[in-house]
């Protein structure tokens, strides 16, 4: 049986690497925990990764988040510039993001409703059509469909819900990841969709605009809402990220100018504050040591992390200018092919 260390600072959205994966969720909150280790950050657990644990026929009651935790870790040191943190959620599609102090001590978990929260008000009144930028026929399913089947079909297809639509089309609820993992929890009975389900679904018409579709979201603390044609046919889904990323396109003047211009200003940025930056589909890598002569590192794919430590040591103390790998270019030292095809990289003059 785990323990769990009582040397942690703790809130709803932490757990510690000995935190039964079983209670790691029991109250709550977002669907995405930051794991501690002696009030460090150390990774990030999902619920999506205790549904294909379950899925998989272990038994996450006998599992510690240590187990299955993503050592890859979407933080940075903590932050009140609205700009840069709605940047950084825009530029990689990010849902949440771990705020750190200085020494990778945990501080806040903000989710992409946060980051929107923290801009300026001056420019939160963006007018773009919803259409535009709506997931347009997102997944769906009936009340009537087995969870059992369900699950398959989530673990096959990243989803962060699925909407419940009657014969008509029209949204009846939805099923959410916390809703799959009670099921989970309560020792998968035979149980459909509609035994699991939370209703009323909150929508909106796609007709709207995004500052409107925001207001109602924050109305109701929701991260994702659903967009309805004028016949009341569901037509599309918006998130809070998606909001953002469109924000950031529509307010780019603004972001350059106040925020970071560009990757490697950013990078520049964190340096400053003590980080180091890694960036693999999408997930930012907060390296556990300083150095002010590496700026950050970002790979695409085909780079396991052997590689990657090995890029790292042979580059910590040289001391050329800023490189910058595009696709297909040779790099300025000895690399695997894969990597070779796939690094971008950055480092700072001494």
């Amino acid at each position: 049986m785990y323990a769990t260390s009582r040397k942690q600072t703790m809130d709803a959205n932490t757990v510690t690497t000995l935190t039964p994966l079983h209670i790691a969720f029991h109250d709550g909150g977002k669907h995405v925990r930051a794991v501690l280790d002696e009030g460090k950050v150390v990774g990030i657990l999902l619920m999506r990764q205790l549904l294909e644990q379950a899925a998989s026929g272990h038994d996450i009651h006998k599992m510690a988040a240590r187990d299955i935790m993503e050592t890859a870790i979407v933080s940075m040191v903590q932050s009140n510039n609205g700009l840069h943190i709605a940047r950084l959620f825009s530029q990689f599609r990010m849902k949440s993001l771990v705020m750190t102090d200085d020494q990778g001590g945990f501080v806040h978990h903000m989710d992409a409703q946060e980051a929107i929260a923290s801009l300026p008000s001056s420019l939160l009144g963006f007018f773009q059509p919803v259409q535009q930028m709506m997931v347009v026929s997102p997944k769906t399913t009936q009340a009537n469909m087995l969870l059992s089947d369900v699950l398959e079909m989530w673990l096959l297809t990243p989803l962060s819900c699925l909407i419940v639509c009657d014969k008509e089309g029209k949204a009846e609820g939805m099923l959410s990841e916390s809703d799959v993992l009670r099921w989970v929890l309560a020792g998968r009975p035979a149980a459909s969709v509609a035994d699991y389900m939370h209703t009323p679904t909150i929508t909106s018409s796609d007709r709207s605009n995004l500052g409107q579709v925001w207001g109602v979201m924050k109305a109701h603390n929701i991260s994702k809402m659903v967009m309805e044609d004028h016949q009341g046919v569901v037509s599309g889904l918006v998130t809070a990220t998606d909001i953002l990323v469109a924000l950031c396109s529509s307010q780019l003047e603004t972001f350059e100018q106040y925020a970071c211009p560009d990757d490697v200003d950013m990078m520049l940025e964190w340096s400053k504050a003590g980080m180091v930056m890694a960036v693999k589909d999408s997930i930012v890598q907060r390296f556990g040591f300083k150095n002010d002569e590496l700026v950050g590192l970002r790979w695409k794919e085909g780079c396991d992390d052997e590689v990657i430590r090995s890029l790292l040591h042979l580059k910590r103390h040289e001391s050329l200018d800023i490189l910058w790998e595009i696709d297909g270019a040779a790099l300025p030292f000895e690399a695997s092919r894969d990597a070779e095809q796939a690094i971008m990289y950055w480092r700072l003059k001494v």
